[in-house]
């Protein structure tokens, strides 16, 4: 467009008069199309450098973004896990696994779920605490007495 006519903007005004007349949303839809000429300016090479400092610091925060969502993820594997082992706790001890008898609104027990309010799951008792032990005074506990550390005995026999 740079070595057009200089006639040409004369004869382009007259056309858009014409259309304006004959057909006034055409003439605006050219109006539009003749205000769209974008003229390319060349770039500063400050310009350049900002962009490319840009697209740099975008390309460390995108980095951050990755590592985070990584990291986030891990955590909610993390948080699922822990949850899990509670949930067996709870179940090897008798309590209930969404809020251990704390929480009065709880769908599952209304607060009433605390350790020993079930019976504990032995399956899951026995693979987080080991075997049970024999209770005092059953046949399989030891007939020996319980005494007091020998130490205790000294100091009283003072």
């Amino acid at each position: 467009m740079a070595d057009a006519d200089p006639a040409e903007p004369l004869a382009m005004s007259r056309l858009m008069a014409e259309l304006q007349q004959s057909n006034p949303q055409l003439a605006m839809l050219a109006q539009l199309m003749q205000a769209r000429t974008i003229v390319a300016e060349p770039v500063s090479p400050d310009l350049s450098d900002e962009v490319v400092r840009l697209a740099e610091q975008l390309a460390a925060a995108e980095a951050k973004i990755d590592a985070m969502k990584r990291q986030a993820r891990r955590l909610v594997g993390n948080y699922h896990a822990a949850c899990d082992r509670l949930a067996d706790l709870a179940a090897a001890l008798g309590a209930c696994g969404l809020c251990w008898g704390e929480d009065s609104g709880c769908p599952s027990c209304r607060g009433r779920g605390r350790p020993g309010m079930v019976r504990p799951d032995p399956e899951i008792r026995a693979r987080l605490l080991g075997p049970p032990r024999p209770r005092a005074g059953s046949a399989e506990h030891s007939a020996a007495p319980c005494r007091p550390p020998r130490e205790m005995n000294d100091a009283q026999s003072l």
